[in-house]
């Protein structure tokens, strides 16, 4: 036996190479984080040789990624780094000394895309995948005392002939960063071993056979591989409750066959089981598998997570953990983050996890590939229900081809096996995932598209690798209930379960009230499909911080351009969760995001290579309106927010004020005024006509015992108004005349007359040119109009006399007589208007001024067509 002190410092210095107690006895593994050297692009000379001279190249530590985008300003960042292609890693290591007569392993937590690893010149293999992690054998390769290893990485665009052109994801919309981005480590077991070359995995995986309230069946299966001679060893197959007592123990002795990998499978039962349950009581076991030599001395050694339960989904009663039906209420993650891309930390996973626990979600979409290992564990300790998903996104074949290459196929497939083996032991993972939209982009002229074999393939592995979890599909573009076939590709029903991304009040008509749909358009979904669960895989809109509007209902939306104020993305989740909270046939809905994410594809609301649709900011430092709204609708604690505090600055003295909130009702009061309590119907909280005084004014919202305050200033004349109609953006002019954005307002619609060619972007084509009012002395006044065949404001103002300027043009018709209208001021009479007569043209700037008496705080302007619908662009009250 070791005499404690030896013992000791022999511990401390398996600790100072960063080798864990347990390691000690059979597997060690030493982090490789620091020494690296860095060079991006390829290299001249061979940098795998032991003597090639990298002192010129960058010191950097592990993970690391070389790309760094995304920025909240409208022009990227100066020092935004989009470089796909080749980079370098090399790093000096010493063997550890109990390395004799073992075998050494270099494991890649992971490596984006494409990585070739070296050790002393030697080379050791390729991986293809950017997501999960894989191991390379360097036992003969490695010597005593000092290596090299040498990490050569490609994130190349899928272009023909690149070493990405067949690795799945070949599209996506989110940045592919490259690099060394998750830990690398060398481990170091014995020649009989428990498999390391299992596709990634642990080599022990845990399926629950029977579980009962009396007990529980578990059968680990154990993969192991013999790279020595001959050898009798034993198998001990242990699991301990959450407090480390052993609950279950069973031994297995037999021989190893020389250079053979084989498995073996062990039943344990653990009497009176308690259940993993999700976030009521995430209740975890350990089961650790040892395999002992002669004399009982550990070869190798592995633990991993165990939870009892059980997962299944109807399509009538949704999801079921245990049984029971459970209503998934989720968000998509993805694993990046402002400043450091793919290259996280265990506190940045921690955090994530925080955020998302506070916003009371039981479940989250991994979106859209196998994320690091410490979130499924983070997962798994929190009651959290995953959705695991293969990184196969949009395409199932290279652009052109219709059918899948074999090449694309066998990549998809083995990073299924990754998928699924690496992550089969989190109680956590509910559903294997085999793709996310993958459909028919012949319908938008780029390429031809033969999905279904390939997700049938897909399925038929993920159901060969694990029989006891359900599998899903993400759908967004395919037939819509009742719409007849158009020949474009169906991927539902090629998995278990199906969840459409549909993005109602967002990319449909352009209009936040169209969310309304979201909840039929589930519903024919249900009813043309009544033996597949159904459920919700994205919906949401963008979030701009710092951008605003007075009335969400003002103007069509911009979805992949600019601006995206903040409240549209509030509302277009309140409507979609009204839909969607009461359709229990539902398996799950998962909000998109629940982070900014990069995309080097957009240039959207206030940023530059984001996806806006974040309930929380890139960087973790902001928790947008719509992140309330979720608490109060799905937190178990008191959630009471006034919305719109970033909109300090506002146009108009009279506003609506809204608050989210888990409670009845609640109290408002400004500037010390109690203004009345407002129902809290839905989690949203109303006082409509709201007045500011000039200056600022403090707002104190009360409800449950809880209280929230925010400053709003108006600092606008007190007897003028000046709106800019149709649109959902406010402008300044340069004479400091302020308009606020389309409000006030009942009826008609409100039009762009340059909105953003979004079929164009999609194709990849130039714009159009812009459309030019003629004659506009301020063109922002005549870049959008509101129109209907009858529309009326009603504009608050003191009473008095006014005189009231509409600024017209006429965007369709060309010659007098086409369209005729009338607008009446206040309950005067009825002004005709001929836009075109008045302009002398179409598309040409004109206006007409109307006198306008205010009695009772209003002044009404009614629109009326006479010969066609009547319309404004922008409106102008001065007192007189």
């Amino acid at each position: 036996m070791m005499p404690n002190r030896v013992f000791a410092i022999v511990l401390l210095f398996l600790l100072a190479l960063g080798v864990s107690p347990a390691a000690a006895q059979g597997r060690a593994e030493t982090t490789l984080a620091e020494g690296w050297r860095f060079h991006l692009g390829e290299v001249r000379g061979d940098a795998t040789a032991a003597g090639f001279d990298d002192a010129a190249w960058q010191r950097v530590a592990v993970p690391h990624t070389w790309n760094k985008v995304g920025n909240y300003a409208v022009t990227r960042r100066p020092d935004a780094n989009t470089t796909r292609g080749v980079g370098w890693y090399r790093l000096r290591f010493t063997l550890p000394a109990n390395a004799a007569g073992k075998r050494v392993y270099l494991q890649f937590d992971a490596a984006s895309i494409v990585a070739d690893v070296w050790v002393n010149g030697r080379k050791l293999g390729r991986h293809e995948g950017a997501f999960s992690r894989f191991r390379v054998d360097a036992t003969d390769a490695v010597r005593p005392g000092e290596n090299i290893v040498a990490v050569k990485v490609d994130n190349s665009k899928p272009d023909p002939g690149s070493p990405t052109e067949f690795v799945v994801p070949i599209s996506g919309d989110f940045f592919m960063y490259g690099g060394l981005y998750r830990p690398v480590s060398l481990i170091v077991t014995g020649q009989a071993h428990i498999d390391l070359l299992d596709h990634g995995g642990p080599g022990i995986y845990g399926r629950i056979t029977t579980l009962n309230d009396a007990a529980a069946t578990v059968a680990v299966l154990t993969r192991l591989r013999n790279s020595g001679r001959v050898s009798a060893v034993t198998l001990r197959t242990r699991i301990a409750d959450g407090d480390g007592r052993q609950v279950a123990q069973a031994e297995q002795r037999f021989s190893l066959a020389a250079g053979t990998a084989t498995a073996r499978e062990t039943a344990l039962t653990i009497a009176r089981p308690r259940r993993w349950n999700g976030l009521d009581d995430p209740y975890l076991y350990r089961m650790t598998v040892e395999l002992l030599g002669r004399g009982g001395a550990v070869l190798d050694r592995v633990e991993q997570p165990l939870g009892l339960r059980t997962v299944a989904v109807d399509a009538d009663k949704g999801f079921l953990l245990n049984g029971r039906p459970m209503r998934l209420n989720g968000v998509n993650r993805h694993q990046d983050r402002q400043e450091k891309g793919w290259a996280l930390t265990q506190a940045d996973h921690e955090q994530d996890m925080a955020l998302i626990e506070e916003l009371g979600a039981n479940s989250i979409r991994l979106a859209h590939y196998n994320h690091a290992t410490p979130f499924f564990d983070l997962a798994d300790r929190n009651g959290m229900v995953l959705w695991a998903e293969l990184g196969l996104v949009n395409l199932a074949s290279i652009p052109g081809k219709a059918d899948t290459p074999p090449a694309m196929k066998a990549n998809a497939e083995a990073q299924m096996v990754e998928l699924i083996r690496q992550n089969y032991n989190h109680p956590s993972v509910g559903v294997w995932s085999i793709g996310n939209e993958i459909t028919n982009w012949a319908s938008k002229g780029l390429t031809p598209s033969n999905a279904r074999p390939l997700m049938n393939a897909l399925n038929a592995v993920a159901k060969r690798e694990d029989p006891t979890r359900p599998t899903t599909i993400a759908a967004c573009c395919e037939v819509l209930p009742g719409e007849k076939d158009d020949g474009r590709d169906r991927t539902a029903g090629t998995a278990d379960t199906v969840a459409y991304n549909l993005y109602y009040g967002w990319y449909t008509s352009g209009r936040v009230a169209d969310a309304a749909r979201l909840g039929a358009v589930m519903q024919g979904y249900h009813r043309e499909n009544p033996t597949l669960p159904v459920g919700v895989g994205e919906y949401g809109a963008g979030g701009a911080i710092s951008q605003h509007t007075d009335n969400v209902h003002g103007g069509k939306i911009e979805s992949i351009y600019r601006p995206q104020a903040e409240e549209i993305q509030a509302v277009v989740h309140e409507l979609s969760w009204r839909e969607l909270k009461p359709l229990d046939f539902l398996w799950g809905t998962w909000v998109w995001q629940m982070f900014d994410a990069t995309s080097d594809l957009r240039e959207e609301g206030d940023s530059s290579d984001i996806n806006t649709k974040g309930l929380v900011t890139f960087d973790r430092s902001v928790k947008k309106d719509a992140y309330w709204f979720y608490k109060a609708a799905w937190s178990k604690a008191p959630v009471l927010h006034l919305t719109g505090r970033r909109y300090v600055d506002r146009a108009y003295p009279v506003i609506e004020v809204r608050a989210y909130s888990n409670a009845p009702e609640a109290q408002l009061s400004v500037n010390g005024r109690a203004l009345g309590t407002a129902a809290c119907a839905d989690f949203v909280c109303v006082w409509p006509g709201v007045r500011l005084v000039p200056g600022e004014n403090a707002l104190v919202a009360t409800a449950a015992g809880q209280t929230d305050r925010m400053t709003l200033r108006y600092t606008g004349p007190e007897r003028a108004i000046h709106v800019r109609t149709g649109t959902l953006e406010g402008v300044t002019l340069a004479g400091g005349t302020r308009y606020g954005s389309d409000d006030f307002f009942d009826g008609g619609l409100g039009f762009t007359l340059n909105p953003y060619q979004r079929e164009l972007y999609a194709a990849g084509q130039q714009r159009k040119a812009a459309r030019v009012v003629a004659g506009a002395r301020e063109p922002r006044l005549y870049a959008s109009w509101r129109t209907g065949k009858a529309f009326r404001y009603a504009l608050p103002l003191p009473d008095g006399q006014y005189r009231v300027t509409l600024h017209l043009f006429d965007p369709a018709e060309t010659a007098p007589g086409k369209r005729v209208f009338t607008v009446t001021a206040s309950g005067g009479a009825p002004v005709r208007i001929d836009p075109v007569a008045k302009a002398g043209a179409g598309m040409t700037a004109t206006t007409v001024e109307l006198p306008a008496t205010v009695r009772g705080g209003t002044l009404t302007l009614d629109f009326a067509g006479v010969v066609g619908e009547a319309l404004v662009s922008a409106i102008d009250v001065v007192a007189r």
